[in-house]
């Protein structure tokens, strides 16, 4: 998952990956050689959240290894990274996990609110305070917290 960041006046590469806790060659990676920065200028950065934590994929592992590692599921792991069902995972790649206790949710087709509720263990007030917006949109991500299960 990524978003967008705006450079601000007298900032350099160096200060957005310390304020963003990256690396140089991540923003360069995600954006192509950058040469001058400008304020004003966007670059495409990872999304800062308390919900994911980065995995670096090591020889050997595959989308279930990994999902039953961190006690998730395939799919989720591929629509929080992009990756369709026959994509390679390579070492040293970076995945989006859900943190532990933090539940993923993936709309269905014409699901409703009513719908939703039904299928997770959770209320409305917990998806409230954790979403910004539901839009009940196909394979639209819903963050849940474990911790408040009904």
């Amino acid at each position: 998952m990524y978003s967008i960041y705006e450079v601000l006046n007298s900032e350099n590469l160096d200060d957005i990956a310390k304020k963003l806790n990256v690396s140089i060659d991540e923003l360069i990676e995600l954006n192509g050689q950058l040469g001058d920065i400008m304020p004003g200028q966007l670059l495409i950065v990872p999304k800062q959240d308390n919900f994911y934590q980065i995995y670096i994929v090591k020889k050997g592992d595959n989308l279930y290894s990994i999902a039953n590692k961190y006690n998730t599921d395939t799919k989720t792991l591929e629509l929080l990274n992009g990756l369709d069902g026959d994509d390679y995972i390579y070492p040293n790649q970076r995945l989006l996990i859900p943190k532990e206790n933090i539940g993923i949710y993936i709309v269905n087709n014409n699901e409703t609110i009513t719908e939703l509720l039904e299928s997770l263990p959770v209320g409305w007030d917990n998806l409230n305070r954790l979403n910004k917006k539901i839009y009940l949109k196909p394979e639209q991500i819903i963050i849940y917290d474990k911790k408040d299960l009904k």
